[in-house]
């Protein structure tokens, strides 16, 4: 018998024992686990139940126990006898809440777990609140005449959830003269679910404990590990659903497949309330698992044993035919894996003799140098591979390598059968035999034509941008560099156009992004056209270009090139139907004149870009040294404002503020200085723009609006409060955060909210009127006073002005400074004060210089004035000395 056939024989004798043992101990297994199983799982329903059941009591003791505490507080004597004299309109409500708020408040503190409470008359009308307000309390209350306690919820609330208990109120003859609704704070329940025994036994089981009469279920769900209110059944999971559904006190399984198993039950000590118990088939069968686990495994193991010991015995027996078999199933996966990686690796692979003669070769090197194994076999690899002409040198290279380390590699370029080549990585290795001679080389080489081309795409992207295939930021500054070397040797300056484009962002805002980079392809090849072969044009991002044009003989040619420029980009664009107008701002920079860096070449040509689009637009300018002593000046400005406010260096002033008639002072308005260490005080004028412009406003002005309303809080202290007037900018009434920061301010200093004045300028709130209504509509919320600034030099209208929450009308001093003699302001000054007066605001005129204006101020019945007259704006201890 061969000896393959002997060691099947042998393995099917053994399997064979193997199988009469392990069916004996399955059937021995058989008759002794049914009859446990039956009584554990009986045991394991009976635990069941208990646990529900002491559950099920706890929470009706919980709300037997709510619903006597809401009868007991309803039946006080003292307090129903006062609302009984209430319902006969023998006392008023004030009366009867002084009376009964601190006796009830008493009985609820001692009761304790009560969040709220809501007592009503005999009309149904609530005459007390006390604890958490209760929106639903009316829900809760008991029919008319009914002399029982109603359950309503639970619900939800911020505080947490709460079972509203409504408790008849019954006169001394038994009469129903009102009802009490009581919210009870549901978190001693909420902790029985969580925390009860149930969890401990199963701890994958969930609750729920249902109101039949209003449907609200509280439900403790093990997922997620909270108790959550529900407002019907139907919000249940279905396995709940299904326990409520079904027969009360009885354990069974829900669902077609018995994925869980539960237990519901009726609350004695709460008619109406059920509670139902669902664990998961498979926790509830874990104690059933349990006692069947020792005596299976014991049978188990013994059968294992059995097995193990007939198996060992019959090992000798067919050990020696497993191991032939073995070696020769080894030998053969060798040689058939040894063949697959040969013949299905991606490289090229030639095995070669000792005189590097090639043997053999896999399809991989056939398909790529297209020659077939008959033409490669005997021959030299260099010169089969490489050519004649190079197969002496790269012959001698891989001799030398083999000969330092036994193998060698190296890129190079490797023959086709159609006289062309490819560039190729290769590697060649030495197979030495036992005694460490060599057997035979093999080498291996991979078309690396893909990774040449992914490599030059590389380096192509890295230097041009993706969207216009323009040279990017870093091309253009290694050209400019080169340009700049050749400008310096020929003494020909050159010039930096940078190009920003008008109206773009409208376009890409409108039409969406893809139409805008087609919109920018389309400009790029425009721009090109009209440039020279050895000009660059280049992209920076966004909708800006730049220019670089070499061998100018003065500024002229730069301006032509600008022009032509210009003149391609007023042309309209033509896409997808739209036809599109955007035009540019060019910023020029020549070298050597504005700048000897790459960096000041670049700055510059931005610079006078912007400058370019401040005069209109589709122009160009030249940049000179005045911009450059501006550009310079507005970044030290912005600089420095940048730490002006953490290092100290604004203040504030005030100015005074008084009433025509009888010249008392009535207010100040706060104005603020920026005493800057290199150039002194610097007017608002000159760095509030710039702090809108960079986004410093916010900051700067919360700082103003702090030390404003700490000021005035200081006077209040003292006995002096007096109006402050606090100017708020367009960009900070526009933006969030403005209701915020000033009721912060008038938190932290403690300011009476009347005392404080904000003042808008009227242009701003015409930029975004609804806007700004809503926002002045909150802040005239807090309770502080508002005005607009520099009333009449916008479009002002009645129909936005009626609108308005403010409180004041400031006439500008533009205005002001013509009164009595200039005859249109005087006229423009009467209309604006008889407006006020028919619209009820108050007037304040700025700007006051001579006795002449506010004589005639106060003849036209003005409220207020400011000016230089009153005082020129002082710090805070000069208004002190004023206030006396």
């Amino acid at each position: 018998m061969p000896l393959a056939q002997s060691a099947r024989l042998q393995q099917r004798i053994q399997s064979f024992a193997l199988i009469g043992i392990l069916l004996t101990g399955l059937l021995v297994a058989l008759a002794t686990a049914v009859p446990m199983y039956r009584h554990a799982h009986a045991l394991a329903e009976r635990a069941l139940a208990d646990a529900a059941r002491g559950e099920a009591r706890a929470a009706g003791q919980f709300l037997a126990k709510s619903a006597d505490i809401a009868r007991q507080i309803a039946s006080r004597s003292a307090v129903r006898d006062k609302l009984e004299a209430y319902n006969r309109r023998e006392i008023d409500l004030v009366e009867l809440v002084d009376f009964c708020a601190p006796r009830i408040r008493d009985a609820l503190d001692h009761a304790g777990q009560i969040a709220g409470m809501v007592r009503f008359d005999r009309d149904g009308k609530p005459v007390l609140e006390l604890g958490l307000p209760l929106p639903r309390a009316s829900a809760a209350l008991p029919a008319n005449g009914s002399s029982g306690v109603r359950f309503v919820g639970p619900f939800a609330t911020e505080h947490g959830h709460h079972l509203l208990v409504g408790a008849p109120i019954l006169s001394r003859e038994g009469e129903w003269i009102g009802s009490d609704v009581l919210a009870f704070d549901l978190q001693p329940l909420e902790d029985m679910l969580s925390m009860d025994p149930v969890r401990t036994a199963y701890p994958a089981a969930s609750q729920v404990l249902h109101h039949q009469p209003t449907g609200i279920a509280m439900a403790w769900l093990a997922q997620a590990g909270t108790v959550a209110i529900l407002p019907s059944v139907a919000a249940l999971p279905a396995s709940m659903r299904l326990a409520l559904e079904g027969e009360p006190g009885r354990v069974r399984r829900d669902g077609a497949a018995g994925e869980h198993v539960v237990f519901a039950l009726e609350l004695e000590e709460a008619p109406g309330w059920v509670y139902a118990l669902v664990t998961p088939a498979g926790e509830f069968a874990q104690p059933v698992r349990t006692q069947l686990l020792f005596p299976l495994a014991t049978i188990a193991a013994l059968v294992l044993l059995g097995a193990l010991l007939t198996a060992r015995a019959m090992r000798p027996l067919t050990q020696r035919a497993l191991e032939q078999s073995r070696h020769l199933l080894e030998l053969s996966e060798k040689q058939r894996l040894a063949a697959s990686v040969f013949e299905g690796s991606p490289q090229g692979i030639v095995i070669m003799d000792t005189a590097h003669r090639i043997v053999d070769a896999n399809r991989a090197c056939t398909t790529m140098t297209g020659f077939p194994l008959a033409t490669l076999r005997g021959r030299s690899f260099c010169e089969a591979l490489h050519g004649p002409e190079q197969a002496d040198r790269i012959g001698a290279e891989i001799r030398a390598g083999i000969g330092r380390s036994g193998e060698w590699q190296g890129e190079g370029e490797l023959l086709r059968a159609d006289g062309g080549r490819f560039p190729a990585w290769q590697s060649i290795t030495a197979v030495r035999a036992a005694d460490g001679g060599v057997r035979h080389y093999i080498g291996m080489f991979s078309d690396i034509s893909a990774q040449r081309v992914a490599e030059e795409r590389i380096r192509h992207l890295a230097h041009h941008d993706a969207l216009t295939n323009l040279p990017n930021r870093t091309l253009l500054n290694d050209r400019l560099g080169v340009a700049m070397d050749r400008a310096r040797r020929s003494g020909q300056p050159l010039a930096l156009l940078f190009i920003d484009l008008d109206r773009f962002k409208y376009v890409n805002d409108t039409l969406g992004h893809p139409l805008g980079d087609r919109l920018l392809q389309a400009v790029a090849q425009r721009l090109h056209t009209v440039l020279r072969e050895g000009d660059t044009l280049a992209r920076l991002g966004g909708d800006e270009f730049v220019v670089l044009v070499e061998g100018l003989a003065g500024p002229e040619d730069a301006e032509r090139v600008a022009r032509k420029l210009l003149q391609a980009m007023q042309q309209p664009v033509l896409l997808d139907g739209h036809e599109l107008f955007i035009g540019g701002s060019i910023g020029i920079s020549l070298f050597p004149q504005d700048g000897d860096t790459i960096e000041a070449l670049v700055r510059c040509a931005d610079s006078a870009m912007y400058r370019a689009k401040d005069a209109g637009r589709n122009t160009f300018r030249f940049h000179t040294r005045e911009q450059a002593s501006r550009s310079r000046e507005r970044f030290e400005l912005e600089h420095g404002l940048r730490h002006a406010v953490e290092r100290g260096e604004l203040r504030l002033l005030y100015q005074p503020q008084a009433a025509c008639r009888s010249g008392a002072l009535v207010g100040v308005e706060a104005l603020v200085r920026w005493e800057h260490p290199g150039r002194g005080t610097i007017m608002p004028d000159r760095f509030i723009p710039l702090a809108e412009e960079i986004g410093l406003i916010r900051p700067i002005g919360e700082w103003v609006l702090n030390t404003a309303c700490a000021q005035a809080r200081a006077w209040e202290r003292e006995g002096r409060p007096v109006r402050v007037a606090v100017n708020l900018s367009g960009q900070q009434i526009s933006t969030d955060g403005l209701v915020d920061a000033v009721r912060d301010a008038l938190d932290r200093s403690g300011l009476s909210p009347r005392l404080l004045e904000l003042e808008i300028t009227e242009g701003h709130i015409l930029k975004r009127v609804d806007h700004c209504i809503d926002t002045l509509r909150k802040l005239k919320g807090l309770g502080v006073t508002l005005a607009i600034d520099d009333f009449g030099t916008g479009y002002s209208s009645l129909s936005y002005l009626k609108r308005l929450p403010v409180d004041r009308l400031k006439i500008d001093r533009s205005f002001v400074e013509g009164v009595p003699a200039d005859h249109d302001d005087t006229a423009i000054v009467a209309t604006i004060l008889a407006m006020a007066r028919n619209l009820g605001l108050a007037v304040i005129a700025e700007g006051v210089e001579t006795e002449d204006q506010l004589r005639h101020l106060s003849a036209a019945h003005c409220d207020e004035y400011q000016g230089y007259l009153l005082g020129r704006p002082v710090p805070a201890d000069a208004i002190r000395a004023r206030l006396g």
